[in-house]
């Protein structure tokens, strides 16, 4: 995958959206392998999201739902940092709050491929919590690469 002029990679800046669930280890797997082959360089991209948590921050900014959050995250990116080890490519691991496909949108800008995963949800729980992925789809600045877990 080069682009037809100068043979230079088409996705030198692959954004890879990580959340720490098992589902999502299919898109951190196929977007690490792409980044491989095309020698692109990788940011992982972990949104605590502030809307399934509510008010989690104390007045000093500190709670233990905050920190289980922050936790959850940096374990999120460990996994991906070290997958990233085991094939040989660097990844660089940034976290954000807010909600989480505004997040992914955002940074999109700054990158030529955008890797998330899905759950795959169906019906009225599609409805009610809606798609990360189906937004970031459509609101993404970049194309994106949609992963769903061959279990669900």
């Amino acid at each position: 995958m080069t682009e037809e002029t100068g043979g230079t990679p088409l996705f030198k800046k692959i954004l890879i959206a990580v959340d720490g669930s098992n589902s999502n280890h299919v898109a951190v797997d196929t977007g690490l392998a792409l980044a491989k082959r095309l020698g692109s360089n990788v940011t992982a991209l972990c949104v605590f999201d502030v809307g399934s948590y509510g008010n989690y921050a104390s007045s000093d900014g500190c709670s233990p739902e905050r920190d289980y959050i922050i936790k959850i995250s940096e374990e999120s990116l460990a996994y991906i940092i070290q997958k990233g080890k085991e094939v040989g490519v660097c990844v660089t691991p940034k976290i954000v709050s807010g909600h989480p496909y505004e997040a992914i949108v955002a940074e999109s800008e700054n990158h030529d491929l955008v890797v998330t995963g899905t759950l795959g949800r169906t019906g009225m729980r599609r409805a009610i919590i809606g798609s990360v992925a189906e937004k970031v789809v459509r609101l993404s600045k970049c194309p994106v690469l949609v992963c769903r877990s061959p279990e669900e």
